[in-house]
């Protein structure tokens, strides 16, 4: 993979083997965040405004990182705050692993502009927060090599390149415009 800079935005050069990872692993977060169908789907005013009264903490740690508590010290307030963010932030995380896909689906070489440059970096920030939740990497584990025999090793491997794809992101994109 290479990540340039262009006139306008910013240009990803990819191989097929890394179009196929990035799809999968989109499908794997649109399958964990895609929101359960509820009431809220009956109700026009709460649909239309994104609040879901059912909403619970998730038991999945990732859908946890994902969607913290708001005040960890105080579960009432917690679920109260989740009841009218939660259902929205799904969304939006559906929506953008919707939108990578179609983007990455166009090939090989990729010429990203402003927002779709944020639904990458977006979206990388989910992946490696739920890898690294599923790895339970801390930060004295991030930078850590495993022997070659460990199974996970693969999946470290795998955050490790995500981590620098969004680094190459950053350090090419809209942050750092002249």
């Amino acid at each position: 993979m290479e990540i340039d800079r262009i006139d306008n935005g910013v240009q990803i050069v990819m191989e097929e083997v890394e179009v196929r990872i990035l799809q999968d692993l989109a499908a794997q977060l649109l399958n964990l965040t895609t929101p359960e169908s509820s009431e809220i789907d009956s109700d026009p005013l709460a649909k239309m405004v994104g609040i879901d009264m059912h909403a619970t903490k998730p038991t999945d740690p990732v859908l946890s990182r994902l969607y913290p508590d708001a005040y960890p010290d105080d579960p009432e307030a917690s679920l109260e705050f989740r009841r009218f963010t939660e259902r929205s932030l799904r969304d939006a995380s559906v929506e953008r692993a919707e939108r990578i896909l179609q983007i990455i689906s166009e090939g090989l070489e990729l010429q990203l502009i402003h927002e779709q440059w944020n639904d990458m970096v977006g979206f990388l920030n989910d992946l490696r927060l739920a890898l690294g939740t599923r790895l339970e990497i801390t930060q004295s584990l991030e930078n850590q090599e495993l022997d070659d025999n460990d199974p996970r090793a693969a999946l470290f491997d795998l955050y490790g390149w995500l981590t620098w794809m969004q680094e190459m992101l950053i350090e090419k994109g809209f942050l750092h415009e002249d």
